[in-house]
Parts: structure tokens; sequence; C-alpha cells
């Protein structure tokens, strides 16, 4: 479902929260909302502890955010399926701004040169993403930067997406996770 949300501030995902924005929509096999909105997460809502401890905090004038629910208390699994999704997120946006793409771990790179604060570069980061086991379930976020902003690190990639882009590559990415985790959920109750 996409949403409107004025910031994301990494408070989404410390608790559940398919309830309070799909309500009798919520399917137990994994929700997601999808918004634009700047991210600005800084200590206060970080969960990655390795970047509170270097102060890397999450600057972007303007993202896109996909927030995901799925019915896991196993971390191991969570970040299983966070890079799987990436790997699709990394594919549609492969398509959606014409450039070719890389994902490494959790992390979605355009391979096309750019320039961000002054400096030139030949691939650069458009994702940022995590997940945590939280309240019985695995809570994860990735966003994409449509505008990285003078906050962003020089490594930060704008993909520039238009409007109507965002919307289409919102529809798509959340097309995607219902039939992943529906193809998940399948493949479980096959087995003898």
């Amino acid at each position: 479902m996409i949403i409107k949300q004025d910031i994301y501030d990494g408070s989404l995902i410390h608790s559940r929260f398919a309830y309070k924005f799909i309500r009798d929509k919520v399917v137990p096999i994994g929700n997601i909302i999808a918004f634009v909105a700047p991210m600005r997460v800084e200590a206060e809502h970080m969960i990655d502890l390795e970047d509170i401890i270097t102060k890397d905090y999450i600057y972007s004038e303007k993202a896109i955010n996909f927030c995901y629910e799925l019915p896991l208390t196993n971390c191991w699994g969570g970040i299983a399926f966070q890079r799987l999704f990436n790997s699709y997120i990394g594919d549609i946006l492969g398509n959606a701004i014409k450039a070719p793409i890389e994902v490494d771990g959790d992390d979605i790179f355009v391979c096309k040169e750019f320039t961000q604060g002054g400096v030139t570069q030949l691939r650069g980061k458009a994702s940022v993403s995590i997940v945590h086991e939280c309240q019985g379930a695995i809570l994860g976020h990735t966003g994409i930067n449509i505008v990285a902003g003078k906050e962003a690190p020089a490594f930060a990639y704008s993909t520039n997406m238009t409007d109507s882009q965002a919307e289409d590559f919102m529809r798509a990415v959340i097309q995607t996770f219902y039939q992943t985790v529906n193809s998940i959920f399948i493949a479980t109750t096959k087995v003898i």
C-alpha cells in the first residue's frame, strides 16, 4: 500500500506497524507499505550498531521508502529475506532508471558515472536498508534515493525519478513483495 508520510526517521520500524496502515487488508504472510519522503535517521532511531558507533547517520532529501513486516522471529531468516528482496528491488530499479545495477549484500549500487558533493564517481549507492526482530516479527526498511541531497555522503546516488516513475516503481516493488512472500509460503506448505 502506498501511504503518505512526512519523513522517514527510523521510528516506524521500532514497533509493528502493518495494522496501523493496512487494517483489514493485513495478511498473515507479510505486509509492506511504501511512501516518498525525506530520510533523516539519527542515533535515537538507528538500529545498526556500526552506524551508531561511526555516527554514519542516514540523510536523503527525497527517497522512496519501503517498510515491511514479516511473520518471522529469526533475524537470520529476516536478513536472508532482506538480501533476496533487495536483489529484486535492484532489478526493478535498473529497469526504471535504465542503468546497470549491482547488489552487494543489502546495498544497491547504480553503475553509472555521477557527481555528488563535488566528487565524480563511477558507481553510487542508491539504497539504505536494515532489518531486525521486534514484537514477534521481522521489521525492515529499504530506502532508495530520489535526491540524495547535500547532507548525504559523496557515494550516495540520486536516481532523480519523476513522481510518475517513483509511483510505478513503488507499485512494481509492492507487487514483487507479495509475489515473493506468497511463493515462499506456498513452498513451505508442499514439503512432506
